[in-house]
C-alpha cells in the first residue's frame, strides 16, 4: 500500500511516499523549508507562510512521486496534516489534498499534526509497545502524553504559556544571535559549564502537573549579568549562561516526564518534535532510561522536525483502523480530536 502525505501545518512544506505492506519504508521525501523568508522577522509570519506553501506545494509532490519512483495512479491514500497549525497553511495543504484526492478518485485522511509526531518514532522502531509515555517538544508544542494504544490518547501535561522551542527562539532572538534560536542555541553552549548559573523550576500554585516556561525566558532575557553591556557569542561567560540556560530547561523536561513514568510504569517512552534534535536533551534523556527497564525512542533527527513521513505514517494507521470514516466531511478536525482526553489528574 502506498500513501502520499502532505505536511503543511506551520513553514515547512513537505510531501512524502511511503510504502505500508508488504514493506514498511519511507521511499521519499519533499521538505521546502522557510526559514530564509521569516529570519528576518525573528519568527513565522503567517502570511508568507501560506503564500509559500501555495508556491512549492505542486513541485515537491511532482519530485517526490519521482524520487520515488511510484505514480500517482498507485497511490492507495493521500494523508494530509489539518490541526493544530497556522490557519492559512493548513488551509493550503488541505485545499490541495483534497482536489488531488477527487480529481483521482484516492481516499483521503486528515491526521492530528501532534500525535504525528509520537507517530515519528514508530518509523524506525516498529517493536515500540504500548502502553506508553510521549513528550512531544517544539516550537509550538510542549506536550506530556499517556498513550494505552494508538488511538487512546491522556493529555497528562501540556504548557500554559510558551512552549519549550518558542523561549529558545525568543532568547536567541532577544541576544541577537539569530532565528531559529534552538539550533544556535544548541551549538553555543558546547564548552560551557552547565552549573555556572542557577535557574529554578517552574511550579503551579494549583498544583497542577502542566508545564510553564515564561519564568525561564523572563529570567535569561532579564538576568542581571548580562543586563547592562553587550553580549558575544564567543564571551565565555555568555557560554556558560547558555550551558546553564539550557540544562536547566531539559533537566525539567526530564523530571516532569520521570514524574509522570513513576505514576503509569509504561512500557516505553518517546521524545519527538523539533525540540527533541537538541544534543543536550538526547544525552540527558538517553542516560537517564539507560538502566531503568523502560524502553527509551528518540526520533531520528531527521524525523524530528515536521516531516510528511510521519503524516503518511500515521494516516495508514488510522485508515486501517478507522476504514470508513468520510474525510470530505466537515467534521474532519473535531473527529480526530475526539482521541483525546484532557484530563491528567491522576498522573499528579
Amino acid at each position: 500500500m502506498y500513501i502520499l502525505g502532505i505536511e503543511s501545518s506551520c513553514d515547512e512544506t513537505a510531501v512524502a511516499v511511503i510504502e505500508r505492506e508488504p514493506q514498511h519504508r519511507v521511499l521519499a521525501e519533499q521538505i521546502k523549508s522557510q526559514v530564509p523568508l521569516h529570519a528576518k522577522y525573528g519568527g513565522v509570519v503567517p502570511e508568507i507562510a501560506s503564500r509559500n506553501h501555495y508556491e512549492v506545494i505542486d513541485q515537491l509532490t511532482i519530485e517526490a512521486l519521482k524520487e520515488s519512483g511510484i505514480t500517482l495512479h498507485q497511490i492507495n491514500l493521500i494523508a494530509l496534516t489539518q490541526g493544530p497549525g497556522l490557519l492559512g497553511s493548513l488551509l493550503t495543504g488541505l485545499s490541495f489534498a483534497k482536489g488531488l484526492a477527487f480529481k483521482n478518485k484516492i481516499p483521503v485522511i486528515g491526521v492530528d499534526h501532534i500525535l504525528s509526531h509520537i507517530e515519528a518514532a514508530f518509523i524506525e522502531n516498529r517493536e515500540i509497545e504500548y502502553p506508553l509515555l510521549a513528550l512531544v517538544v517544539s516550537g509550538g508544542h510542549t506536550t506530556l502524553f499517556y498513550q494505552k494504544s494508538r488511538f487512546d490518547t491522556t493529555v497528562v501535561s501540556k504548557t500554559r504559556d510558551d512552549a519549550v522551542g518558542e523561549i529558545l527562539d525568543k532568547v536567541a532572538k532577544y541576544y541577537g544571535l539569530g532565528y531559529p534560536g534552538g539550533p544556535i542555541l544548541d551549538r553555543l553552549y558546547k564548552g560551557g559549564d552547565t552549573r555556572r548559573f542557577r535557574f529554578t523550576y517552574p511550579k503551579m500554585s494549583d498544583g497542577s502537573n502542566d508545564f510553564s516556561f515564561s519564568g525561564y525566558k523572563t529570567a535569561a532575557i532579564r538576568h542581571p549579568e548580562f543586563a547592562n553591556r553587550e553580549v558575544k557569542p564567543d564571551d565565555p561567560l555568555f557560554k556558560d549562561f547558555i550551558a546553564s540556560f539550557l540544562n536547566s530547561v531539559f533537566d525539567y523536561l526530564l523530571y516532569k516526564t520521570r514524574t509522570a513514568v513513576e505514576a503509569v510504569q509504561p512500557k516505553s517512552v518517546i521524545v519527538s518534535g523539533g525540540v527533541s534534535r537538541n544534543s543536550l536533551l538526547r544525552e540527558k534523556f538517553s542516560n537517564a532510561f539507560t538502566e531503568t527497564g523502560i524502553k527509551l525512542y528518540l526520533s531520528s533527527p531527521r524525523y524530528c522536525t515536521d516531516n510528511a513521513a510521519m503524516v503518511a505514517w500515521l494516516g495508514y494507521e488510522q485508515y486501517i483502523q478507522f476504514p470508513n470514516v468520510d474525510y470530505f466531511d466537515a467534521q474532519m478536525n473535531s473527529y480526530s480530536r475526539a482521541f483525546f482526553k484532557n484530563d491528567g489528574s491522576k498522573f499528579r
